[in-house]
C-alpha cells in the first residue's frame, strides 16, 4: 500500500481557515497512543449566512453532536449543555470524522473543545484528498461508492428541523452520519481501500493506509 502524504497549503480551505498540518495523515501512530477511538460528528441551529459567512463559521451553535466510541462500541448523542460530555471524551481518544478539522472540532472550541492540534485528530477527507487529489469530496460520495449506502439527509435539513424543534429528528440523522463515518473508516482500515462515486462511469477506488 502507498504511504505517500503531501502538505496541503492554507489556500486549500475555501473559508480561509489555515490549518497547518504534517506529513503524514496516517493514523498509525496515533493508534499508538489510544487503542481506543472516537468518531464524532455535529449539527448546528443554522447555515453559515447566518453568522454572516465562512469567516465567521466558528460561531455557529451546535444543535447536537453524536460519536461512536470504540471503547464500549456503543453510540451516544449530546445536546448542547451536554457537549462536555463529549468534550472529556475526545481528549481521552483518538478523534476521527470527516472534515472534522475544517469543521466540526474549530465550531466545538467555543464549549471548552482543545484547538485540534492539542488532540489526536484523524480527519477522514484530508486523506482522501491525499490520496486522490480531489477536494472537498462528500461523504456521501465516499459512503455511496465504498459502503453501498449514503447519508440519510442533509445539514440544510437538520437546520431546518431545529426550526421546527425536532431535535429527535436531528439526533437520527447525525447518529447515520457518524455510523457511516465509521463504516468508512473501518472499511479503508481492513480492507485497506476507499471508493468515491463518479457523476459517470464505475467508482474511482484509491489506496489508504490506515493502519
Amino acid at each position: 500500500m502507498s504511504t505517500n502524504r503531501v502538505k496541503l497549503s492554507s489556500s486549500f480551505w475555501s473559508h480561509d481557515l489555515s490549518i497547518p498540518l504534517g506529513s503524514d495523515l496516517s493514523p498509525a501512530s496515533l493508534f499508538q497512543n489510544h487503542k481506543d477511538f472516537l468518531v464524532v460528528d455535529i449539527e448546528t441551529k443554522t447555515l453559515v449566512d447566518a453568522v454572516g459567512g465562512w469567516k465567521n463559521f466558528k460561531a455557529l451553535e451546535v444543535s447536537v453532536a453524536c460519536a461512536y466510541d470504540s471503547r464500549d462500541g456503543k453510540f451516544y448523542s449530546y445536546t448542547e449543555d451536554q457537549l462536555g460530555d463529549m468534550i472529556k471524551l475526545c481528549k481521552e481518544r483518538l478523534v476521527i470524522g470527516y472534515n472534522i478539522i475544517g469543521f466540526d472540532l474549530p465550531v466545538l472550541e467555543k464549549y471548552g473543545c482543545p484547538h485540534h492540534s492539542k488532540l489526536d485528530t484523524f480527519d477522514i477527507m484530508l486523506d482522501i484528498h491525499n490520496v486522490s487529489g480531489w477536494k472537498f469530496v462528500k461523504l456521501e460520495k465516499v459512503a455511496t461508492a465504498t459502503l453501498g449506502v449514503g447519508k440519510s439527509a442533509d445539514g440544510i435539513m437538520a437546520v431546518e428541523w431545529w426550526k421546527q424543534g425536532d431535535v429527535k429528528k436531528i439526533i437520527e440523522y447525525c447518529l447515520k452520519d457518524v455510523e457511516v463515518t465509521k463504516d468508512v473508516f473501518l472499511h479503508g482500515l481492513n480492507k485497506g481501500f476507499i471508493k468515491i462515486e463518479k457523476a459517470e462511469g464505475p467508482a474511482a477506488e484509491f489506496t489508504v493506509n490506515w493502519n
